[in-house]
């Protein structure tokens, strides 16, 4: 990922370049579910990579599979919504409230 210096500072947090399995779920149409990889992720958002994006301020549900160990796995849930949409993918704004769990 290439930014600049002026461009990362005006996030405020750490991005990280991870690549996460991700499930994406549309709030207002809960029957559409998306299986997607994270291009980077910080503690209040991340990029999706997509062919379709979203609309922008679509609320979405996701849930974010981390690697713990050779057979556990943790995933992480969350809300937010589309705050950029452009050809490679979305970005989401998360929601306060998370919640992390064995799978």
């Amino acid at each position: 990922m290439n930014e600049t210096i002026e461009q990362q500072e005006k996030r405020g947090v750490q991005r990280f370049d991870l690549k996460l399995h991700t499930v994406l779920t549309e709030l207002e149409h809960r029957a559409d579910q998306l299986e997607l990889y994270t291009r980077d992720i910080s503690s209040d958002g991340a990029f999706l990579c997509m062919e379709n994006p979203l609309p922008l301020d679509t609320p979405v549900e996701l849930t974010f599979f981390l690697p713990v160990r050779r057979r556990i796995r943790s995933k992480i849930q969350t809300n937010g919504r589309i705050v950029r949409s452009e050809g490679q993918g979305v970005a989401v704004r998360f929601e306060s409230n998370y919640q992390i769990v064995s799978v």
